[in-house]
């Protein structure tokens, strides 16, 4: 395997940060294979702060975005028609008798999160096609990615993916539909 130049690693390092800043360092490591402690000391001389850091920066940067009414989670960022991002951590009033989230909650994330991307004064989901992969439980910090895959006519095909600890737990695809 080639090793990167370490100037070229920092370029490639912080342009990946930029298209993805939730990436994490072990992520990092191994697509450029190197250490976490090699890419702990390239964020450091690049001035890029760690994960946790870069979300929470993300949330308050997103603040005056976000919608007030209904939405489930944290909005971090979106891209209308194209991405979008929320947070969300698990409380105890979501839990069932198992002390396990309940599956209504995750949706309830992907929905309001799928909605916002879209931005349309009026949709609905026709068709989700939901998969609950790992159980969640009380403090577990959630991340939901949604992204617009294509359009058709009124109907927009979204994807939502939620993970904690960069291990997808919930994955929706949604059809919704406008109905201006």
């Amino acid at each position: 395997m080639v090793r990167i130049a370490r100037d070229k690693r920092h370029t490639l390092l912080k342009k990946r940060i930029e298209e993805n800043p939730f990436i994490n360092d072990e992520e990092l490591a191994e697509e450029f294979s190197v250490s976490v402690a090699t890419i702990r000391l390239d964020r450091m001389a690049l001035g890029i702060p760690e994960m946790r850091i870069r979300i929470k920066q993300k949330a308050e940067a997103a603040q005056p975005k976000q919608k007030s009414s209904g939405f489930v989670g944290e909005l971090v960022d979106c891209t209308v028609g194209r991405n979008a991002i929320s947070m969300m951590t698990a409380t105890a009033d979501m839990v069932d008798e198992a002390h396990i989230v309940r599956s209504q909650c995750l949706y309830a994330q992907a929905t309001s999160l799928a909605r916002a991307v879209l931005d349309l004064p009026v949709c609905i989901p026709v068709v989700a096609n939901i998969k609950y992969k790992q159980p969640v439980t009380v403090g577990d910090k959630l991340i939901a990615v949604a992204e617009v895959i294509r359009r058709r006519d009124q109907k927009y095909y979204v994807w939502v993916k939620i993970r904690k600890n960069a291990k997808e737990v919930f994955r929706t695809k949604f059809i919704i539909e406008s109905l201006e």
